[in-house]
């Protein structure tokens, strides 16, 4: 399986707040950091291979260059990724976890309800995860880290509680993220897939 997440297609601003996207591009011979972006990944990435992405596909119109990605794509939904994009993904194909998804053989499903129950639907909505066994490993996949030390995330503290109890619950090893970019979490529980710290390469794990 390969990870990617925080491609931010359309985004001009992220440019701006994360450099290394564009100096990237211009060293591999492009003007245009999208058209750069979705040919690299595709180099990684073969039509047939299943893909994660971890949310925050686009940027307000540029969502249809999703179509352009190779890959069977399951989107974790991100906080950028709007209902418009959505529905466009899943008719391209792709299959959106906007939810708590567990594919544990065993887990406490009556406690995992008593937890949702403490949420408002809008932080509900806004954690969207997947816990699954790979290898000896539990993971914890997720837009947002579980373990967010970074102060501009306060507003998403709600979703972060949200995600631990999950996290703990669930008895998870690791927690692969994306969102925040070139910024990494100081718990060593949280891997950062996002593209600017793994050389735009997509993280594989097998």
């Amino acid at each position: 399986m390969k990870i990617i997440t925080d491609t931010h297609f359309g985004h001009t601003n992220m440019l701006l707040y994360e450099p290394i996207r564009m100096q990237k591009a211009r060293m591999e011979g492009y003007e245009d950091f999208d058209e750069f972006l979705i040919e690299w990944i595709n180099s990684y990435i073969k039509k047939d291979d299943k893909v994660l992405h971890l949310g925050d596909v686009a940027f307000e119109n540029a969502y249809k260059l999703a179509k352009k990605l190779n890959g069977k794509i399951i989107l974790i939904k991100g906080n950028h990724d709007k209902e418009k994009h959505i529905d466009f993904y899943k008719s391209i194909g792709w299959k959106i976890i906007d939810g708590i998804e567990i594919e544990l053989k065993e887990f406490d499903k009556e406690y995992l309800e008593k937890i949702k129950s403490k949420y408002d639907n809008k932080t509900l909505l806004d954690t969207a995860c997947l816990v699954k066994e790979i290898g000896d490993k539990r993971i914890l996949f997720s837009h947002y880290p579980v373990f967010n030390d970074n102060l501009y995330d306060k507003k998403y503290q709600k979703a972060t509680k949200l995600l631990q109890e999950i996290f703990n619950l669930c008895e998870c090893d690791i927690n692969i993220h994306g969102h925040t970019h070139s910024y990494c979490v100081g718990d060593k529980r949280c891997i950062n897939a996002c593209l600017e710290v793994n050389d735009f390469v997509p993280m594989e794990i097998n």
